[in-house]
């Protein structure tokens, strides 16, 4: 049983039992001090008895209910329905019979969210057969008289209508609750496979600005010739560096103060960097990560590219009521064309701004050649509320499962029992004929109704036309019913006018469900107390319309309870729905990085732990040329886009930009049509081509031809170093050939059906 069904199932017990006591507690009290009881006295003792024994009712019900107390308050009403010889008026006739049919028929209708429908079936006969044996002690003279009996009958009948038509609207809003539990989880699951889908690329991401900004960076500035000796910032930054690839996700709820991070970041750069702005600011923890990278980032750049060794770090907030972070990283150095950049550059087009993408923000670079660079980034100070489309789901179900509902109730009361009601009593109508028009008008609109469910249109602006006319027409059949008949059996139309009344205001305020409600009935007893005597007292019409009101009540009650239903259990749906996603993006992130740090593991870490302790040399030539591969291996990583046209040829340009950056000269050439490839094998294929490009010396000459569904990557380097073996693997075959100073290197792939 989902959460919806649950709370469905909660609040309607709660409601129903409501309902019971309420009506109970009026129809009672209003016989007392309305109605002449044959006997006041023991009636005065079995209103007060049974008013305590609903109270006692509710409450045990309320709490855990033991199984004994459904039959035991079965046993109460019938024996209450039995007494009736006590509490019925003394001059009780079939249609004034006092307020007990009416209790019980009340509570009755309360049980369909009790008990089971086998359950409900002995309940409610039972009662009823007590009601019958009751009414006929009390009054058997006027019970079985020839003139009252289609009355009684119509009485007992709409007492069993009643129970069904509850069980009906139990069973209907129970089975929408049901398929909005299952949207609602089908909902959750597409959305948690997008959330993790989405974490796990934003992870990638972020793993990939993170390894940029820290390793990259670390390596290349070695492998550059940067850095020619041990330096202690470089075996820090290098430490920090096997701190960021192993670390955790950052807990996204947590607050963390963005100033002490950033007084970090810039205590550990070579640089003189002034901080500047605020003392301290407390944003998100992911937000201030994200820009604590992002300076880090910028930093790095001035060391390697500014040529200067003075920076400004400035925080500061800005926008409306100043919920926008802003975060500037300045330098004075040589500057440069922001034009001129390659797209295959990893650093501003992503480290940085796509970077800031990721948090809802933003990231640019202004900068001219002898004029020094501005970074800034800024993003939300507060992230924004997500939506719920849970709320939308649950109460379109509840609404839809109680709009039909109301129409089998509405289609019901006209045809099973106010239809044979009319029937009957066909000439005592002047003239008849606006008695079928009344009922056609309301099954026409009942009609409408359906019709615009069924469609899931909204009334809109016709619902109040269409209640203009239910009220016009109730005032039409009223006035054809004689004046001594009104209330009574013959006055089909009383009080049933409410029920479509009902359909049609759902969805409206409370109070105006209410106030039109209640202004139907009344216009009904304004006519009828304009026209004289009526066929009821003035306590039986009370009662009466007190039993039928409070159901229709109930229902429009219900509808309200299920708006806040579908808002409180929608919370609720959404929060643990937030856990388990949080944990399957946990585990999934997770595994995602011991995958990657087991590819680090091999080559970049070692490299990073030599040169935190020392034990590696950033002035030997072999750790240059180690750091300068393992920071080509990643530039490839950094560039792999399957959104661009050609990544293969995209990956091999961001290699080429890097060696000629460091000095090589790059012949690059390609030919031929070459067959999609799996990202796997774009790295076999690059990874000889990538060593070459960072360890040549001399002039590079780098091919990728396509033909005959083989793609085929080709390298020849001047003044190599010694070649390393590449294993074939993933179907990609590598062969070296050296000669002289010369080495080729041949790496081919062959698709297959």
């Amino acid at each position: 049983m989902g959460p919806v069904e649950q709370g469905l199932l909660r609040q309607g017990l709660r409601y129903s039992l409501g309902l019971r006591l309420t009506v109970v507690a009026v129809v009672g009290l209003v016989s007392l001090l309305l109605g002449a009881a044959r006997e006041p006295g023991p009636a005065t003792v079995l209103v007060l008895l049974f008013l305590a024994w609903n109270g006692y009712y509710a409450m045990r019900t309320l709490r855990v209910a033991p199984r004994w107390l459904v039959p035991v308050d079965v046993t109460v009403v019938c024996a209450l329905c039995l007494l009736q010889v006590w509490t019925a008026p003394a001059d009780q006739h079939v249609e004034n019979s006092g307020w007990v049919p009416l209790a019980a028929a009340i509570i009755v209708v309360t049980y369909p969210w009790q008990v089971g429908s086998r359950g409900l079936v002995a309940l409610t006969a039972a009662v009823v057969v007590a009601d019958i044996v009751g009414t006929a002690l009390a009054s058997p003279e006027s019970w079985l008289a020839a003139t009252d009996l289609p009355a009684a009958v119509a009485i007992r009948l709409w007492m069993v209508a009643e129970v069904a038509l509850s069980w009906g609207l139990y069973r209907l809003v129970r089975r929408n609750a049901r398929r909005a539990d299952l949207l609602v989880v089908r909902g959750a699951q597409v959305r948690r496979d997008a959330a993790i889908t989405a974490a796990r690329r934003a992870d990638e991401r972020e793993y990939l600005a993170a390894l940029h900004d820290t390793a990259s960076a670390t390596l290349l500035m070695v492998g550059a010739g940067v850095v020619t000796r041990p330096e202690p910032w470089l075996a820090e930054q290098a430490a920090r560096d096997l701190t960021v690839l192993g670390g955790p996700t950052v807990d996204t709820e947590r607050e963390a103060d963005l100033v002490a991070l950033l007084r970090e970041v810039v205590g550990h750069t070579p640089l003189r960097v002034r901080l500047c702005g605020l003392p301290t600011l407390s944003i998100r923890a992911v937000d201030a990560v994200m820009l604590g990278h992002g300076t880090r980032e910028a930093l790095t750049n001035v060391v390697r590219h500014a040529e200067t060794d003075r920076a400004e770090v400035t925080v500061s907030l800005t926008g409306d009521a100043g919920q926008t972070v802003v975060v500037e990283v300045t330098d004075r150095g040589r500057g440069f064309d922001p034009d001129e950049v390659s797209g295959h550059r990893y650093g501003v087009a992503r480290s940085l701004v796509d970077r800031m993408d990721r948090i809802g923000g933003r990231a640019t670079v202004h900068s001219s050649r002898g004029q020094g660079t501005t970074v800034r980034m800024e993003c939300p100070r507060h992230a924004p509320p997500p939506t719920d489309d849970n709320v939308a789901i649950i109460s379109t179900r509840f609404h839809r499962g109680l709009v039909w509902a109301t129409v089998v109730i509405n289609l019901a009361v006209l045809g099973l029992l106010d239809l044979p009601k009319l029937l009957a009593s066909h000439d005592s109508y002047h003239p008849p004929v606006a008695q079928y028009a009344t009922m056609g008008g309301f099954v026409l609109v009942t009609a409408i109704v359906a019709v615009h469910t069924l469609r899931g249109w909204s009334l809109g602006r016709w619902r109040w036309p269409l209640l203009g006319l239910v009220l016009a027409l109730s005032v039409l059949a009223t006035a054809g019913v004689p004046p001594e008949q009104r209330l009574g059996y013959t006055h089909w139309s009383e009080g049933d006018v409410g029920w479509t009344v009902v359909l049609l205001l759902l969805d409206a305020r409370p109070a105006v469900f209410a106030g039109v409600l209640g202004g139907s009935y009344l216009l009904t007893f304004a006519q009828t107390a304009f026209g004289g005597a009526a066929a009821l007292s003035f306590a039986a019409a009370v009662n009466a319309t007190v039993i039928v009101l409070a159901f229709q009540l109930a229902v429009g009650m219900i509808a309200i309870v299920l708006r806040q239903l579908a808002v409180s259990t929608a919370r609720v749906a959404r929060a643990e729905e937030e856990v388990r996603t949080a944990g399957a993006v946990a585990a999934q992130l997770a595994r995602d990085r011991v995958e990657r740090y087991a590819d680090l593991a091999r080559t970049t870490v070692p490299l990073l732990s030599g040169l935190a302790d020392g034990s590696l040399d950033p002035g030997d030539e072999a750790v240059r040329r180690s750091c300068a591969v393992e920071a080509a291996k990643m530039r490839r990583l950094f560039a792999e886009d399957e959104t661009v046209p050609d990544p293969l040829l995209h990956e091999l340009r961001a290699c080429v930009e890097l060696a000629e950056r460091q000095g090589v000269p790059v012949t690059f050439a390609e030919f031929g049509d070459r067959p999609a490839l799996p990202t796997q094998v774009r790295r076999r294929l690059t990874e000889a081509s990538v060593w070459a490009l960072a360890t040549a010396r001399g002039k590079v000459r780098l091919t990728v031809v396509g033909a005959d569904r083989e793609v085929t990557v080709s390298v020849v380097a001047a003044n190599a170093p010694e070649a390393v073996p590449f294993p074939d693997s993933d179907g990609v075959h590598t062969s070296t050939t050296v000669e002289g100073e010369r080495l080729w290197i041949r790496s081919s792939w062959q698709e297959t059906t």
